[in-house]
């Protein structure tokens, strides 16, 4: 059984960063188009801290040409696209079990 219950769009976005670092400005309208609606950004910043405290992504943070890689980043960086959101080891296996969302 699944560790954690994750809302569609969750499992969705912890999906599309399995194997690449997304921005914020290219997760809205992914999941904008896919849901036939606007995915904000306040909406978005929610499910990825969400899933950031379930320790299922980790962020990686551009700052002044250094990478850092963090469990949080500040909404000014996801806002501005310095921090792109992948999915951790714990957020793979959760993918390659068989799930079920809520």
């Amino acid at each position: 059984m699944d560790k954690f219950l994750l809302t569609d769009i969750e499992d969705r976005v912890l999906a599309m960063a399995e194997d690449e670092f997304v921005h914020f400005k290219t997760a809205r309208p992914v999941l904008g188009t896919f849901y036939e609606r606007n995915v904000t950004f306040e909406e978005l910043s929610s499910i990825i801290g969400r899933l950031s405290a379930l320790g299922l992504i980790r962020w990686r943070i551009n700052q002044r040409g250094r990478m850092y890689f963090r469990a949080r980043a500040p909404v000014s960086a996801q806002h501005n696209c310095s921090a792109a959101f992948t999915a951790t080891t714990e957020g793979k296996a959760h993918l390659a079990q068989p799930r079920r969302v809520a």
